[in-house]
């Protein structure tokens, strides 16, 4: 007589759906950053702990069995800045859409003129478009100005006769909300390690934060793009409007 087989409800389904969902963002969440391999060194460790007791390894057994029964706490302390970055990005979700910059703003297409005009000066900068996460924590490693984006004012203040030239520019709706700001280095990575200083930089920011940074390099006069773990170049300003209407179509 043949077994039955269990029935799968809608909830069940549902159940299933929500656990892939999950591991596949998880997954999605740790790309390209240093968990990957510290949770591929967890998967060993666990191997190795099963196969002690298999064929009877009781030392190793009891080391490891005890490191791995406060798992969750240290899960926890490895992956913190995972985990916290995870939930601002659920915490970001809005029903109404984006209320910052618009794609057809004529901020962007002032903003991509006004990058490839550095870029022919060969004046190096970061912007931060502020967008659903706020970029507050950083102003406090700057200098507040809150005042109307111009070209002018940002050669003023990109001068190196300013003493905050050089440092990350934060736009906020439409205006330089402030300007100097040292941003953290993110720790060396496969996706980084042909990153300059400033690129390194804009990368930790679109990787914490759901920001859009442009990047023109002082040195070979390049504009790049980081948003969302992403690292677009672009090849001239038509590109970089683009680009940006893009990140901020509503």
């Amino acid at each position: 007589m043949m077994g039955s087989f269990p029935s799968i409800g809608i909830v069940d389904f549902l159940d299933i759906l929500l656990v892939a969902i999950l591991v596949y963002w998880v997954f999605l969440l740790l790309r390209g950053t240093r968990a990957v391999q510290i949770l591929l060194g967890l998967f060993l460790v666990s191997g190795m702990y099963l196969l002690s007791r298999k064929i009877g390894m009781v030392t190793f057994q009891w080391v490891v069995g005890n490191f791995l029964g406060g798992i969750i706490v240290i899960l926890v302390i490895i992956f913190q800045g995972e985990i916290r970055r995870g939930l601002a990005k659920i915490g970001q979700a809005r029903l109404f859409g984006r209320t910052t910059l618009g794609e057809g703003s004529d901020f962007l297409e002032e903003l991509a003129r006004t990058a490839y005009r550095l870029s022919d000066a060969r004046i190096g900068t970061i912007f931060l478009l502020e967008r659903d996460t706020g970029l507050s924590e950083y102003l406090e490693h700057g200098k507040k100005i809150d005042a109307v984006f111009s070209y002018e004012l940002l050669v003023a203040l990109l001068s190196p006769a300013s003493p905050v030239h050089d440092g990350a520019i934060v736009i906020r709706e439409e205006r330089i909300a402030a300007a100097g700001i040292i941003l953290p280095i993110p720790a060396e990575t496969s996706w980084t390690r042909s990153m300059g200083t400033r690129h390194r930089a804009a990368w930790g920011v679109a990787v914490e934060t759901d920001a859009v940074a442009v990047v023109v390099s002082e040195r070979t006069g390049n504009v790049t793009v980081f948003y969302d773990r992403k690292v677009q170049p672009v090849e001239n300003m038509g590109e970089l409007l683009e680009t940006l209407r893009d990140r901020f179509r509503k």
